[in-house]
């Protein structure tokens, strides 16, 4: 009978201790939860603030660029053709800002999400493709304007040398921003998988 009672003793404290370590495991599932989570709403926020600066630049750009070369005297087809072009980047971009707002991760389910980040990722990725030789061609067509609307004075070679330059460093501005956006949202989809795999 002693020995019952030991052994009951003994299976009454191992039930609580299991118990203790199940209530521990649950803490510790939802204190990880939630810090991945606020770690995917900060990533979010980041490609967020990443792309809504590129849309000022982009209105910067179409503002400036019109009205500078229409005061140079270049063609109308070139300015309304940068302009368009300038158009079609500012309103790509704001589409998937607005892919982006439309992720509300305290309430949509995971798998949505991550088709939303999916394809804004996938963007990105084929944006590149079409943007590199786009920018090249456009650079040609604004040096080619120049030299045959100004002439190759001293100042529009320089002009041409400038644009050459600011074309590069704004490509691998562009291409880093790219970059980023890609990584994050690689990274917010691997938290997400992370949070599914622990569901």
């Amino acid at each position: 009978m002693e020995n019952n009672t030991i052994i009951s003793n003994e299976l009454e404290q191992m039930r609580s201790q299991i118990s203790l370590l199940k209530d521990k495991l649950e803490k510790q599932n939802i204190i990880n939860e939630k810090h991945i989570r606020k770690s995917i709403t900060s990533k979010m926020s980041d490609i967020s603030r990443t792309i809504l600066i590129s849309i000022v630049a982009g209105v910067f750009a179409l503002v400036y660029c019109t009205w500078f070369f229409w005061h140079q005297g270049l063609s109308t087809l070139f300015v309304a053709g940068t302009a368009v072009m300038l158009i079609i980047c500012i309103g790509l971009t704001i589409y998937q800002q607005i892919r982006l707002r439309s992720i509300d991760f305290s309430k949509d389910n995971l798998v949505r999400t991550a088709e939303l980040l999916n394809r804004i990722k996938k963007h990105y990725r084929q944006w590149q493709w079409v943007a590199i030789p786009v920018v090249v061609l456009w650079i040609m067509w604004l040096i080619y304007e120049m030299v045959s609307t100004l002439g190759t004075e001293t100042y529009v070679i320089g002009f041409c040398c400038g644009a050459l330059v600011g074309g590069i460093i704004g490509g691998i501005i562009g291409l880093r921003v790219n970059r980023k956006v890609i990584r994050k949202t690689s990274e917010i989809l691997e938290q997400i998988e992370e949070l599914q795999n622990g569901e």
